[in-house]
């Protein structure tokens, strides 16, 4: 990298830079719109709500790495909106950044994080797996067709895949955990890699009736988040009421894996066309098994560009899932 290029923790007053930095990227298509508020993004900043590292060029932010804490009780980070610079790229400036967003997790006692390279960026899937960090899953159309790098240019009508990468950094306390027999195996090897110790419990219909859940909608991804609290018996009814209402084209429902009764919530939920997402190990202080439903997929979207032969075998499982569905 660059002598004259800095990496440093994100302050608030480095809002405006950051917000100029995502323009120069991605004009005015990136789809997390805080990141076009900068005070709102300030004040995110400064409360800790979003924080994030920065790499610096004179008074100028020429790259940045965010991240946040899904819950309150969650024992990992998300982090994204991974910017660099078209001026700065090839000089080393992401691998810098990925170092300082270890140490400023490590110092805060953070297990993990996870993120999401997106499929446009080969170099990004591939930075994302060189450090120890697995791909334990695939979203499909995450992100909206007019989400355009200016650098690598037009990619077309169709919405673009994320790899769903899980990076540990330290330590992390055995869980126990309740897995799905479709993905038990998958989900065991991927915690074996990782160095994560996972203790499955038995698994059980549900004792409830009612499903209890919250949910967003993400209208610049036309995306219908649902997060599972309980599995009751009336789970898909309850996600299949918000996305009719939603309208949106993509939803994700996150399931607690340690609700004994997610192999019954799994089938529900296959019975309405969704499929496997992603293993999100202490995304909510427990692991998350997500899955995705994608409205009328396209053949493109169902073949997003992959960089590794694991994400690659992971995608013809996610393919075969939505193909078969009933």
């Amino acid at each position: 990298m660059a002598d004259d290029v800095e990496v440093r923790p994100m302050r608030g007053s480095d809002a405006d830079g950051v917000s100029e930095c995502v323009v120069r990227c991605y004009g005015s298509t990136y789809p997390k719109r805080i990141m076009y508020r900068p005070d709102d993004l300030a004040a995110s900043v400064d409360s800790r709500a979003y924080q994030g590292v920065v790499a610096t060029l004179g008074s100028e932010i020429v790259g940045h790495i965010g991240f946040t804490w899904p819950t309150p009780a969650s024992a990992v980070v998300e982090a994204g909106t991974t910017v660099v610079d078209p001026s700065c790229r090839g000089m080393g400036v992401m691998q810098h950044l990925s170092i300082e967003l270890g140490r400023e997790l490590i110092a805060q006692g953070v297990a993990g994080f996870v993120h999401f390279p997106t499929t446009a960026h080969e170099v990004m899937q591939r930075a994302s797996v060189r450090a120890g960090g697995r791909e334990t899953g695939i979203m499909l159309a995450y992100l909206p067709a007019n989400t355009r790098d200016l650098e690598l240019g037009d990619h077309g009508d169709e919405r673009l895949a994320v790899t769903v990468v899980y990076q540990p950094l330290g330590a992390a306390p055995a869980q126990p955990i309740a897995l799905p027999s479709r993905h038990r195996k998958r989900i065991l090897a991927l915690a074996d890699d990782l160095g994560l110790e996972r203790h499955p419990i038995p698994l059980r219909p549900p004792t409830d009736a009612s499903t209890v859940l919250t949910h967003t909608i993400d209208d610049a991804r036309g995306l219908a988040r649902v997060s599972v609290e309980r599995i009751g018996t009336d789970v898909a009814d309850q996600v299949n009421a918000i996305m009719s209402v939603s309208g949106a084209a993509i939803g994700h429902v996150d399931l607690p894996m340690n609700d004994a009764a997610i192999d019954d919530a799994v089938d529900q939920l296959r019975e309405s066309s969704f499929a496997y997402a992603a293993w999100l190990p202490g995304w909510a202080g427990h692991d998350v098994l997500r899955l995705q439903h994608v409205v009328d997929p396209t053949a493109a979207e169902l073949a997003p560009n992959l960089a590794s032969a694991e994400a690659n075998e992971l995608m013809a499982m996610i393919r075969t899932e939505i193909l078969s569905t009933p």
